[in-house]
């Protein structure tokens, strides 16, 4: 049974036509956006059995940013890392990105 589904974000972009990838890469905005919404759209995915997480629309677009199944843990590792680098003390946050890496790297029988 599935259960409710998270209402994905928008991050609304100025000139996203003109928008470079090390712009991107460089933004402690987007860098937090992905801390805090990738780890609710993975487990959103992992309740709904999705094949991937729907992280965040760009602008109005309908184009949406998506991590395949195959690299959830690595992006839950990468979030997780983020939170220790930046000295943010979530611990419960912490544990929960820990228990989901657990479970994804878990064979399942």
């Amino acid at each position: 049974m599935k259960k409710n589904q998270r209402k994905t974000v928008r991050a609304i972009f100025d000139n996203a036509e003109d928008l470079k990838c090390e712009q991107i890469k460089e933004s402690e905005i987007l860098k937090t956006l992905l801390k805090q919404e990738v780890p609710k759209a993975i487990e959103d995915a992992m309740v709904n059995r999705k094949s991937f997480a729907s992280i965040f629309e760009i602008n109005t677009t309908n184009n949406f940013v998506e991590i395949h199944k195959n690299y959830w843990a690595d992006s839950l590792a990468t979030c997780l890392h983020w939170y220790l680098e930046d000295g943010t003390e979530d611990y419960e946050k912490c544990n929960h990105i820990s228990k989901m890496i657990e479970t994804l790297k878990t064979p399942k029988k």
